[in-house]
């Protein structure tokens, strides 16, 4: 029946072996390709059909080639299908061309539509046609369309052409316009920008190979699309070279061409293969027909004929690129979900601060309304006590309302001692004598004036105005901006609720601060009356005192010495001698009942007294605020939002979940969005469940090599090699020599070839001990503590030092990595620098499949926050550091200083030797170090394969 069907196509009567042998071969073809093959190349059109290439660059083969160098002609040889030829610009559009082996015996049947650029519904409806000739003149039909008829036109739109047939091989293919160099007589200019503008975007793509397209009838070696790729594929990664044309060379010249198919000339990694495709004077000639021409040439040719048959052969050629697209598939699709999940998360993110659609109905928006109001209290209330938890706070370092307060009270401090009287100059002393004298009245010799003395600290003490007014403007400005932003953050998509919550705290806010100031009035008046009530005066005065005669006596050892003339002293009792008479002439001018010791005396009380009125009224009036404005905020605000939202009519409160209509399309796009990521995600792991998504940063170098070993330790005291691991019993010491730090990779610090020691989940449970988190932070159920405590058997003795477990660094810059394991709060931080991590190793002998671990914030300051962090187990089979981090898990942020969190860990029942924590970006403080001071790891524990014992 297939001989009959054959027999009765457009292209006449075939003889009936050679249609059996064309029919043979492509079902050998198919077969030996419809289970490796199609698989793959159907997840690559199932992205392009659910819209991802809009998104993520996804494999594919683009053919590419100057004008008239037989793209067309490979096209047809592949497909089947007869492609517009011509000289010029034939191909006036991106054709994507997706050929499908169908079951024997069914029918040929394409169908042809158009993809818009910019991602819109096309009008042009898909056509669906039954014979090949009918698809060419809808393939002309649609160009037409797309360029408005204009026979020199270009349009970056695609056409989409599905063919299905027993005769293709399962194969995507992108063929792109000629390279455009000049632009032809009525031709726009801009053509050859656009063209050469859509050529460059493909070679570009770094997930895309390259067809380049080469007539042996030229000088090979100089073809412009050979240089076009090597510009963006150096290495030759992803170029393959396709000769074609060979019955065109001159006779001589077949040396050339052999040297370039040879690799000889012009080598690229991928290769080339020489085809001989229909000329336009055999268009009608079928399919098997011209396979078997094909054949018969290269056969003949007195030159070419000694080629290898893997250099030619259009079947050549399309089993090499089904290979290729097959291996580049595989190769990036870790790559690919990584990023899908990159992407999943951004838009999962983006969603949820857009937050929730309004809701439709009067009740609902009334609830709506009250639940918005509590969650907005709540995170208000959290953010005046310094509780940062919540990933909104975590997220948004401008919203840690009690952070930014302390900094205020903190410059209000400085500021205050800013206008401090410089009491230690001369001008100083010389004006407080003149007053003194200005002053003197009938007071005793060697009695202090009181008078100038409250005269003094008044004048003072109104230089501290302007800190405080200073600090009340800015405790103002910063309760209205971090309350507004807090709500703006929650929910950007209500702005009229938004008005509402920015006029009911302004209000509130104006009427405290009137309370507030009435406060730090009186507290000023109270400071302008001085008094003191305890012994606090006294103790700073003896303060004082201290600090200048020890002044006193560095100026007397100085005059001591000089008086030495040539500044030695050889004689001890004439040095005493020279000290003591000094010291004596500055205490009788000092504390006698001059004028001198009078000025000493009332210097010595000013510095005391102003000392302790600056810092008593500085923390009064943080107080003041800290009573008055803080304790009251959050349940104020709650209160008045309540009752204003109560009071409103119900189209007043319809009106408050008003929608941007920018939000609303942008929700919907994001939903979209959303939807093709999860579906994309769907069909990844429908096709490669246990496939691990690997971070492009991390994905190995070519001439990347497996970690080398540590050397196996002795065992611990309390357990033997061999030894089970049972609840309650202690772990066996891993191995590994003591840490050492240095730049590079962590694995790199071993010394000896291991065994494999990552494999794949095999479904059983095997596992020798399991550590869960109890959900208190610095809990003891930690492997890490664990082996500290030998099983909970001893108090906890670091680990590190006890060779039971290793940890390495980048490169450390306070602190060393054995203290990391201490767990005790310190100064520890991994430098900042290219590359920043912090690695634990298990040892040979044992793999854990982590489920969570724990961080303490290794800086003993504030303003050093950590923000941006991974963390990575290494897959020795992908010899890649694998992503652990769970996508759209609890915010990633680690407060200084000494902070402590917890965050799960996304291992997939995968186990490793290896886990770390890796620097992302900048910290608080502006750089990528790492402040941990300890750590924890939770998970189960295995025997690694090949082990002997624990």
């Amino acid at each position: 029946r297939q001989i009959a069907l054959v027999a009765e196509g457009a292209w006449g009567c075939p003889r009936v072996s050679e249609a059996m042998s064309a029919a043979q071969e492509a079902s050998a073809l198919s077969g030996r390709h419809a289970e490796s093959v199609r698989p793959w190349l159907d997840l690559v059109d199932n992205l392009r059909a659910q819209g991802v290439h809009e998104d993520l660059a996804i494999p594919q083969i683009a053919v590419m080639g100057d004008q008239s160098s037989g793209k067309s002609s490979v096209l047809e040889a592949l497909s089947g299908v007869a492609f517009p030829r011509g000289t010029g610009l034939t191909t006036r559009c991106p054709i994507h061309l997706l050929m499908k082996t169908s079951p024997p015996g069914t029918a040929w049947q394409a169908t042809a539509s158009v993809v818009r650029q910019s991602g819109a519904m096309s009008s042009l409806q898909p056509r669906t046609v039954h014979k090949p000739e009918l698809l060419t003149e809808l393939l002309v039909q649609l160009t037409d369309k797309l360029t408005t008829g204009d026979a020199q036109g270009f349009s970056q739109d695609a056409i989409s052409l599905t063919v299905t047939s027993p005769d293709v091989p399962d194969l995507t293919l992108i063929d792109l316009p000629g390279i455009v160099r000049t632009a032809t007589s009525g031709q726009d200019g801009a053509v050859l920008r656009q063209v050469n503008g859509t050529i460059n975007s493909f070679l570009e793509q770094e997930r895309t190979i390259i067809l380049a397209v080469l007539p042996a009838n030229q000088d090979l070696a100089t073809i412009e699309i050979l240089e076009r790729a090597q510009r963006v594929d150096p290495d030759g990664e992803r170029t393959i070279g396709v000769v074609t044309k060979p019955d065109l060379v001159d006779p001589g010249a077949e040396g050339e061409v052999v040297d370039v198919l040879t690799n000889k000339r012009k080598p690229l990694k991928l290769g080339y293969v020489m085809v001989r495709n229909r000329s336009q004077a055999e268009a009608n000639m079928r399919p098997d027909e011209a396979r078997r021409m094909e054949k018969d040439f290269f056969a003949k040719h007195p030159v070419f004929r000694g080629l290898p048959s893997k250099l030619v052969s259009s079947t050549t050629l399309t089993q090499r690129l089904m290979d290729l697209l097959v291996t580049r598939i595989k190769s990036v699709l870790p790559v690919m979900k990584f990023e899908l999940q990159e992407m999943q998360g951004e838009v999962n993110r983006e969603l949820r601060q857009l937050g929730r659609e309004a809701p439709t109905a009067p009740m609902q928006r009334m609830n709506a309304l009250m639940k918005l109001i509590g969650e907005y209290a709540s995170l208000l209330r959290k953010a005046v006590r310094g509780d940062y938890r919540d990933d909104l706070l975590a997220a948004e370092p401008r919203l840690r309302l009690r952070t930014l307060l302390d900094g205020a009270f903190r410059n209000l401090s400085s500021r205050v001692q800013s206008t401090q009287p410089d009491f230690e100059s001369p001008d100083f002393n010389v004006t407080l004598e003149f007053e003194l004298r200005g002053l003197k009245g009938r007071e005793l010799p060697g009695l202090i004036n009181s008078y100038f003395f409250y005269s003094f600290m008044v004048t003072k003490i109104e230089d501290w105005r302007a800190p405080v007014d200073t600090l009340k403007n800015e405790v103002f400005d910063l309760i209205l901006a971090v309350s507004t932003s807090i709500f703006t953050l929650l929910c950007p998509q209500y702005p009229e609720i938004g008005k509402l919550v920015s006029m009911v705290v302004q209000g509130w806010a104006e009427r405290h601060m009137v309370a507030v100031e009435r406060r730090i009035d009186e507290a000023f008046k109270q400071e302008a009356d001085p008094f003191v009530s305890n012994d606090d005066l006294g103790i700073e005065i003896i303060r004082v005192r201290g600090e200048r005669f020890d002044k006193a006596i560095e100026r007397a050892m100085k005059l001591a010495s000089t008086d030495a003339g040539d500044g030695t002293i050889k004689d001890m009792d004439k040095l005493e001698a020279r000290i003591l008479d000094k010291l004596g002439f500055w205490y009788m001018a000092n504390h006698g009942v001059s004028s001198a010791s009078l000025i000493e005396d009332m210097l010595t009380v000013l510095m005391a007294y102003w000392a302790l009125s600056s810092k008593r009224l500085t923390e009064n009036t943080c107080m003041s605020f800290e009573a008055h404005v803080l304790q009251r905020l959050s349940e104020d605000i709650e209160s008045e939002l309540l009752t204003a939202v109560q009071t409103q009519p119900e189209d007043v409160v319809k009106e408050l979940f008003n929608e941007p209509k920018h939000m609303v399309e942008r929700r919907t796009l994001l939903k979209t969005k959303k939807a093709r990521f999860d579906s994309a995600m769907d069909s990844i792991t429908r096709l490669a469940p246990d496939l691990v998504a690997i971070s492009k940063r991390n994905k190995p170098s070519r001439k990347a090599q497996p970690p080398p070993e540590v050397p196996a330790s002795p065992a611990s005291p309390s357990a033997r090699a061999g030894t089970a691991l049972v609840s309650g019993q202690p772990v066996a010491s891993a191995g590994g020599s003591q840490a050492s730090t240095g730049a590079g990779d962590p694995r790199a610090q071993d010394l000896q070839e291991q065994p494999q020691t990552t494999i794949p989940h095999d479904g059983k449970d095997d596992a020798v001990a399991v550590f869960s988190f109890s959900g208190k932070n610095g809990d003891s159920n930690g492997y890490i503590y664990w082996l500290g405590t030998e099983g909970k058997t001893k108090k906890y003795s670091n680990p590190h030092e006890q060779r039971r477990i290793r940890l390495t660094s980048s490169g450390m810059e306070v602190g060393a990595e054995s203290a990391v394991l201490d767990r005790k709060r310190a100064e520890v931080v991994v430098g900042a620098g290219p590359d920043v991590w912090l690695c634990l190793d298990f040892g040979r002998s044992r793999l854990m499949s982590p489920t969570s671990y724990t961080l303490c914030h290794g800086s003993p300051r504030p303003g050093c926050d950590l923000l941006k962090w991974t963390v990575e187990g290494f897959d020795p089979q992908a010899n890649a550091w694998v992503d652990l981090t769970v996508v759209g898990g609890p915010a990633l942020f680690l407060q200084s200083p000494h902070g402590v969190g917890t965050w799960p860990v996304d291992s997939k029942g995968r186990r490793f030797r290896y886990f770390r924590v890796v620097s992302t970006g900048a910290n608080e403080r502006g750089d990528n170090a790492l402040p941990i001071c300890a750590m924890e790891v939770y998970g189960r524990v295995y025997k690694a394969p090949g082990a002997g014992g624990l």
